[in-house]
């Protein structure tokens, strides 16, 4: 955690202020709803990096044209099993939520759905969704591409996006386990957030113009990918396969050949491409013996021994502390973040949220 400037805000009402400065820069209500319970959803549980900090981003995209503000979504029933969400360019948020509905209700039909979406947008943090799917008794794998940030191993330059992956599995009587991952070594926005707080990146994460290590966020041109300089081939073999799922099986390009979508003045659309799979658990198990599994696997996980100092916990666990202590005490809004917030309000003549507190920690 890191300390910042900023404020605290009910989740409730933050939620409701994205929503509302959305819909100022003319996005419908829908997709507007579905993008702020994203954000705030991701702030709730400390991935800052693709949380409300995020809005304004969104905000210049509709602005832009580059996100069309009220997207007609087409679904297409393509096999028993598959069906395809075809964005319209809109907000990710929305198309994403909306293949997480429509898999799970395959999944009920045919015990596992797979549901691509194509000519999307920036859909936040994958975790989103998969949680969604989880919160309803469902598992889910879910991933995107992205325009090229990240090098091959031993490249020198970007080629593949952050590409994450994210897992989600539901826990009777408990929070989901929720894997929410970047296949490069840290995720782009963390970059970002950095380079907004002035903090050093970590060392070997990140290669310059040259080619080179280095740790300034500002001079960082390429991510690493998961694995760094020596195993750096493990996390490129996971971006492989997520630009063929959210590419080959889209139809959307694969990242290297994405338009960039970085900058205030890029009008284009991002075209890309998301997957998510759907699992309905009681198509494998019986529900008892499958939530007794899982629970085995958690109490065994947390009583292994562990390092001084430390604690061995499950995917997830870490947000889920953070979710308790920001639902009861707010979610942290950076303080750069809620000046251009409070800009936006006034350009669009809403309500700030109210303030809880002025200083808190925010997840780096």
């Amino acid at each position: 955690m890191e300390e910042f400037d900023g404020v605290r805000c009910p989740a409730n009402e933050a939620e409701r202020f994205l929503q509302e400065l959305l819909m100022g820069a003319d996005a419908s209500a829908e997709s507007a709803a579905a993008t702020a319970r994203a954000l705030t959803d991701a702030s709730l549980r400390a991935v800052d990096t693709h949380g409300i900090r995020l809005t304004p981003h969104y905000l210049r995209g509709l602005k832009a044209g580059r996100i069309k503000p009220k997207p007609t979504l087409r679904t297409e029933r393509l096999a028993p099993s598959v069906a395809y969400v075809d964005a319209d360019d809109g907000l990710g948020h929305y198309a994403s939520y909306r293949a997480i509905e429509i898999g799970m209700e395959i999944a009920r039909e045919t015990g596992v759905a797979a549901v691509p979406v194509g000519r999307s947008t920036h859909h936040g943090a994958a975790g989103c969704y998969t949680l969604a799917a989880a919160r309803e008794g469902f598992s889910a794998i879910g991933m995107t591409n992205a325009d090229a940030i990240v090098a091959p191993h031993d490249g020198v330059r970007a080629f593949f996006g952050t590409n994450p992956i994210s897992f989600s599995v539901p826990v009777e009587g408990g929070q989901p386990i929720l894997l929410d991952m970047a296949t490069s070594s840290i995720p782009l926005n963390r970059v970002l957030l950095r380079r907004d707080t002035g903090t050093p990146l970590p060392p070997e994460v990140a290669i310059d113009k040259a080619g080179e290590m280095t740790v300034d966020p500002n001079a960082a041109a390429a991510l690493m990918p998961l694995g760094g300089a020596g195993y750096g081939y493990k996390g490129a073999g996971l971006a492989v396969m997520v630009d063929m799922l959210c590419s080959a099986f889209t139809g959307m390009l694969h990242g290297a050949r994405l338009p960039s979508f970085s900058g205030d003045g890029v009008t284009w659309p991002a075209r890309l491409g998301h997957f998510f799979i759907i699992f309905d658990t009681r198509a494998f198990q019986p529900g008892s013996l499958f939530a007794q599994r899982v629970r085995d696997f958690l109490d065994d996980l947390h009583q292994e021994p562990a390092r001084a100092g430390k604690e061995v916990m499950a995917p997830g666990d870490p947000e889920w502390r953070a979710y308790a202590d920001r639902t009861a005490n707010g979610v942290p809004i950076d303080a750069a973040t809620w000046d251009s917030l409070t800009a936006s309000a006034r350009e669009f003549g809403r309500t700030p949220p109210k303030v809880i507190r002025a200083s808190s920690a925010v997840g780096g």
